[in-house]
């Protein structure tokens, strides 16, 4: 082809790519070969002289000068089509399906997977479901089992089995994509990672975009009502007891008061919630003994049995089949204006606003601040939790995909979205920038605390015992600081009746499993 062919060419083709140009950005991530093929060839052109008239000429001096620049600084344009090595490219054109597991594949689609497929046309979402408990198997190979025979991308996690995976080697490191792909990590709430690397042995396996964390409300009514101080954040346990005990709790009905309703409800809920802030546990690292027997325990049986003897601590009725309707709300004395003090979640916030929108019931000031804390790390959170943990199974071929999707669900506008769409129920952003509705009350206090990886990363005591033997260990904790609050038992009989009928618990768990 002789030289003034190949111009004819090139000329023949310029409307083409910059029409082509136009719907594409300056992007070195997206910019197609094709159309770097077209502006090296524009380049390659020059400027041709062309005859201009009359108001043309201004546009004809622009042109050529942009025509210089273009051959002047060809390199530098080319460099911006130019793929950096540690740069991890996205393929947004090839159309291709992801898999992901999740508690339940279609909540997952209705959350993510819908949003996830409209920012990605080319893009498909497989969802697999997570395996169905079984009391009689391990739930760590059950999850090893589904990752071999479903090969997700993505696995959704708890805490216990993030570790576990991680630890056997079943999980991708992230922090090789995070670094391709300069995504930064600066969003997130402190603590946040350093959790999620400690749990992972000091490697980062998974992202968590929620978390949960109880809190202390309290009834502002009931405190000015009767001239004691409101609770303040980063408050201890026996603080917290110290200041129910002000209330007066001989009423009836309506004009019943108690000074303390805990998220459990129950004399057993409340010791092991101050045990577990304290860094106590009532058996053995590895489930074998009771140690309720110890001078921390002692005080927190003492303080749970008053609550009980002088009805300051509230305790939940059994109760069978379901509730609906103003009895939903009546469930607890403290949706009721009955409770100066309640630990809970975020979501019963939600609860307090509906049942006076709905019955005109929570008809009092209230306010929450941070819940009860150990004093030797005033700083912690005792309750903190993610809901789960996105990871990249080890083996999943599709790793680039995986981690676009697990980009999304992290991303700021999603998690905004969801805040304000569920408003804590499904937990709280772990981006700083994202926040609870106030509606007036100090929401801040669920995340002024920081996880710690020494709770996060420790194993539940409890979830050593069969469930025959948890359930005779808190029925024992229970009978026997009632026989206190009666006068039946002093506090040392009832401790050593404790100590004793757990450990029995513990032996015919193990005489339960003996071949």
């Amino acid at each position: 082809m002789s030289d003034s062919e190949e111009a004819n060419r090139l000329k023949s083709r310029r409307t083409d790519w910059e029409k082509e140009l136009r719907q594409f950005p300056l992007n070195p991530k997206g910019v197609p070969a094709k159309l770097k093929q077209s502006v090296e060839e524009r380049i390659a052109m020059g400027a041709t002289p062309k005859r201009y008239t009359g108001g043309a000429w201004a546009a004809a001096v622009a042109l050529l000068l942009a025509a210089a620049v273009l051959v002047a600084e060809r390199e530098p344009i080319l460099s911006l089509f130019k793929q950096d090595k540690d740069e991890l490219p996205f393929d947004v054109t090839t159309e291709r399906s992801v898999k992901v597991h999740w508690i339940d594949g279609m909540s997952f689609m209705s959350r993510y997977g819908e949003a996830f497929i409209i920012q990605h046309p080319n893009m498909d979402v497989e969802t697999v479901n997570s395996p169905p408990y079984d009391p009689q198997k391990d739930r760590v190979a059950q999850y090893e089992e589904m990752i071999e025979r479903d090969k997700p991308d993505v696995v959704y996690l708890t805490m216990d089995i993030y570790r576990e995976l991680a630890d056997k080697g079943k999980l991708l490191p992230l922090q090789t994509l995070i670094d391709k792909d300069k995504y930064s990590l600066a969003g997130f709430r402190e603590g946040v990672l350093e959790t999620l690397r400690s749990v992972g042995g000091g490697k980062l396996y998974g992202l968590a975009p929620e978390f949960r964390t109880e809190a202390l409300y309290y009834n502002k009514s009931l405190f000015d009502k009767y001239g004691i101080p409101y609770p303040v954040d980063k408050m201890s346990w026996e603080d917290i007891f110290r200041l129910a005990q002000r209330f007066p709790a001989d009423g009836e009905g309506d004009d019943r008061v108690y000074g303390l309703v805990t998220n459990s409800a129950s004399p057993y809920g409340t010791a092991e919630a101050a045990g577990w802030t304290m860094g106590l546990s009532m058996i053995s690292a590895d489930g074998g003994k009771m140690t309720a027997d110890t001078a921390a325990w002692r005080n927190i049986w003492q303080f749970v049995a008053d609550g009980v003897k002088k009805g300051w601590l509230y305790e939940m009725k059994p109760r069978t089949g379901s509730i609906s309707g103003i009895d939903y709300y009546k469930r607890t004395p403290f949706l009721t204006g009955n409770a100066a003090m309640m630990t809970a979640s975020a979501s019963i916030a939600t609860d307090l606003i509906e049942a006076k929108k709905r019955y005109n019931l929570a008809d009092f000031a209230w306010d929450i601040v941070t819940e009860p804390v150990d004093p030797a790390k005033p700083d912690i959170s005792s309750s903190y939790t993610f809901d789960g943990v996105y990871a990249i199974p080890a083996q999943s071929a599709n790793s680039r995909d995986a981690w676009e999707i697990v980009k999304l669900i992290h991303n700021e506008a999603m998690a905004k979205k969801l805040s304000l769409q569920y408003a804590g129920a499904v937990g709280i952003s772990t981006r700083k920038s994202v926040s609870l509705p106030s509606n007036g009350r100090r929401m801040e206090a669920f995340s002024i605390l920081k996880p710690d990886p020494a709770f996060s990363g420790r194993t539940d005591r409890y979830t050593l015992l069969p469930r025959e033997a948890y359930n005779a260990l808190s029925a024992a904790v229970t009978e026997e600081l009632k026989a206190t609050a009666a006068g039946t038992k002093n506090l040392d009989a009832a401790v050593s009746a404790i100590q004793q009928r757990g450990q029995q618990a513990i032996e015919n768990a193990k005489a339960a499993v003996k071949p």
